[in-house]
């Protein structure tokens, strides 16, 4: 409950105030804060002035605008209707990406999690090896073959087919970027081109809507073929490239074969999820020079305030823990968030 005369924008400072010390002690690198609307930013910032990097995740341009202006660290997210958990993914991918955390770090984040306009969770999340060498230095050593945008662009989508899969199923996919025209004459159709017929700013994979049809067509068969501004060129393409001379990981299915041939002979990039894990890899002159693992079941611990969450009474929590005596125990059934399956992406 928010105190009496304390705005929205003020009430969430106590809070802040838990997950700044929690980071501090955990020895998280920063704190990243989901609001649901506005705050008053520059107390947020006398929060910040802790040691740990505050960052500030968010849809609204204006809202970032006035992040920005207060000192703080913003994180654009693209306006979206999924679950906060979904959000949080989204937003540390977009941290690492852009080099405000390191892939391994802590982050304590502060979300609304019970009540909805309210920061009242803080979850610490370890990255681990998820997201593994995913910064914008990385992808910006290869603007000499793709422009970063266009490349960052198409590693969103590969990132969140590998991630999401397509209606609860593993989907794996290949797009090639760049070197379009030597790309095309490597390739044949497999039939059907979803994207064949529309125009050029209609299937430019920097517009959100783009990248959603993508993540569908994914579950086609054959190759995307991306020019280096960004337009699909063509979809459901067999690469036809050989693939002598090259030598890849051990476990590495057609797609990433494919990928390794068709960059081998030309200046393209070529992006690869894997069915089985989810993974990307990122192909340049044959060779994989980055992989990508997405965070597909990150664990996280739950902090909240005692006084602010009362327990039951304890005479109704007897009279509950007596009747969960009396039920008959529950039959066991499969862990969600099982092993993949392991057929080669």
């Amino acid at each position: 409950m928010t105190p009496p005369n304390t705005s929205k924008g003020t009430a969430p400072l106590p809070i802040l105030s838990i997950a700044s010390g929690s980071a501090q002690r955990l020895g998280a690198s920063a704190v990243l804060v989901m609001p649901e609307g506005p705050l008053e930013w520059d107390l947020v910032r006398s929060v910040a002035n802790g040691g740990v990097t505050f960052l500030i995740a968010t849809s609204s341009e204006r809202q970032l605008e006035a992040i920005r202006e207060a000192g703080l660290v913003g994180i654009e997210l693209e306006p979206t209707e999924a679950a906060i958990a979904e959000r949080i993914t989204l937003a540390l991918i977009e941290a690492v990406a852009n080099d405000h955390v390191k892939a391994g770090a802590r982050v304590a984040v502060v979300y609304s999690g019970f009540e909805a306009e309210a920061l009242d969770s803080i979850s610490v999340i370890r990255l681990g090896e998820h997201l593994e060498r995913l910064t914008a230095r990385d992808l910006r050593a290869l603007e000499t073959s793709v422009p970063f945008d266009t490349l960052k662009a198409v590693v969103d989508a590969a990132v969140e087919i590998g991630r999401e899969g397509r209606e609860g199923k593993a989907v794996g996919s290949l797009i090639v970027v760049g070197d379009a025209r030597n790309v095309l004459a490597r390739t044949r159709p497999l039939g059907f081109d979803p994207f064949k017929g529309y125009r050029r700013k209609e299937r430019n994979v920097r517009d959100l809507r783009v990248r959603e049809a993508i993540k569908e067509i994914a579950q086609m068969d054959g190759a995307f073929v991306v020019g280096r501004d960004g337009t699909v060129e063509a979809a459901c393409r067999l690469i036809d490239a050989p693939v002598a001379g090259l030598t890849l990981p051990k476990g590495l299915g057609t797609r990433h074969w494919a990928a390794a041939a068709i960059t081998s002979v030309t200046k393209s990039v070529a992006v690869v999820v894997s069915q089985s894990t989810g993974s990307v890899r990122i192909f340049q002159d044959g060779d994989v020079i980055l992989r990508i693992a997405p965070m597909r079941h990150a664990r996280a611990m739950k902090w909240q305030d005692a006084e602010s969450e009362p327990g039951e009474p304890p005479r109704a929590r007897d009279r509950e823990r007596d009747r969960d005596r009396e039920k008959p125990a529950p039959r066991s059934t499969p862990a969600e968030g099982g092993p993949a399956s392991s057929k080669s992406g």
